[in-house]
């Protein structure tokens, strides 16, 4: 029974893949529930990234799949700014990749640049 409950929590959340990642975030706005509101951030298939933070500036960069995650580098903001994104039960969740700090967790995913970012 204990080995069932371990391999059932186990599977209970997965990092996503580059693969899987690409599918989610390319030519999509992905709107992440943040601590202080939702941010539209915008993944351009150009490599182009947008974000409209609620307490800040829109963030402007460009962005890529790195090992498993996926990374911003903000013109006027944080430079290799990396996220993994977990499946969870409850949705995904984004989490730094060098802190392991929860970023937030997704909203929802509109295809296209839904902000127009």
């Amino acid at each position: 029974m204990v080995s069932l409950l371990a391999a059932t929590a186990a599977h209970a959340e997965t990092q996503m893949s580059e693969a899987q990642l690409d599918a989610l975030l390319t030519g999509n706005t992905v709107y992440v529930a943040t601590p202080n509101g939702t941010a539209p951030v915008f993944y351009g298939a150009d490599g182009r990234a947008a974000a409209n933070l609620p307490e800040g500036p829109e963030l402007r960069g460009t962005w890529s799949l790195k090992e498993g995650s996926y990374c911003v580098d903000w013109e006027n903001g944080p430079k290799n700014s990396c996220t993994k994104v977990v499946k969870t039960p409850s949705g995904l969740a984004m989490f730094d990749l060098a802190s392991g700090d929860p970023r937030g967790t997704v909203e929802r995913i509109i295809p296209g640049n839904a902000e127009e970012l």
